[in-house]
C-alpha cells in the first residue's frame, strides 16, 4: 500500500488511509449517499469472536463524513473541513468473520456551522441466498463545520 492516498473515484474524493488499512471499500459515492463495505476477517473481532464495535463505528463515521462532503462539495469541504464532535451508536446484532458488512450514511440536516447525520450498518445476504439483510448497528453523529480558510474573495459562488 502506498503512503499517499489515491482517489477512490477520480476527481471526487481521496480515499481514507485508515479505511484502507482495515480493509473497507467505497462501494458507492454520489451526492447525498455513500455506501461502504467490509468483509469481516478474524482480525476485526473482539475476544468473543464477533466484530469489534470500533470497526463498525469507524465505518459509520467515514460514511457520514463522506456523505456530508458529497452534499457540501469537495472543494468547499477541503477549504472548510467538517469534524465529528459527537457519536452515538447502537449495536443490534453481531457480525462474524466471513460476513460482509454494508454501511450507508445520510445527512439529516446541514447548516453553516453544524451537520447531523445517521448511518446504518447491515450484514449482507450472501449471494445465492434468499432473505433480507440484517441491521447490525445504527449511529447518529454531529459534525462541526470549521470556518472557510480561503481568502474572502475566493469563496465558492463568489
Amino acid at each position: 500500500m502506498s503512503s499517499e492516498a489515491a482517489p477512490a473515484f477520480p476527481g471526487e474524493r481521496p480515499a481514507s488511509p485508515f479505511i484502507e488499512l482495515i480493509g473497507g471499500e467505497l462501494e458507492e459515492w454520489r451526492e447525498g449517499y455513500v455506501r461502504l463495505a467490509l468483509d469481516v476477517k478474524p482480525h476485526h473481532t473482539n475476544p468473543n469472536g464477533v466484530m469489534h464495535g470500533g470497526v463498525v463505528t469507524t465505518l459509520m463515521d467515514e460514511a457520514l463524513g463522506g456523505v456530508i462532503a458529497s452534499v457540501r462539495g469537495m472543494d468547499v469541504m477541503m477549504a472548510a473541513p467538517h469534524t465529528t464532535v459527537e457519536m452515538n451508536a447502537s449495536f443490534l446484532a453481531a457480525c462474524r468473520p466471513g460476513d460482509r458488512l454494508l454501511v450507508e450514511g445520510r445527512v439529516l440536516r446541514l447548516g453553516k456551522t453544524i451537520a447531523f447525520g445517521e448511518a446504518e450498518a447491515y450484514r449482507a445476504v450472501p449471494a445465492g441466498r434468499q432473505g433480507d439483510s440484517e441491521l447490525v448497528a445504527k449511529g447518529r453523529m454531529t459534525f462541526v463545520i470549521r470556518p472557510d480558510r480561503r481568502p474572502s474573495g475566493r469563496k465558492a459562488g463568489g
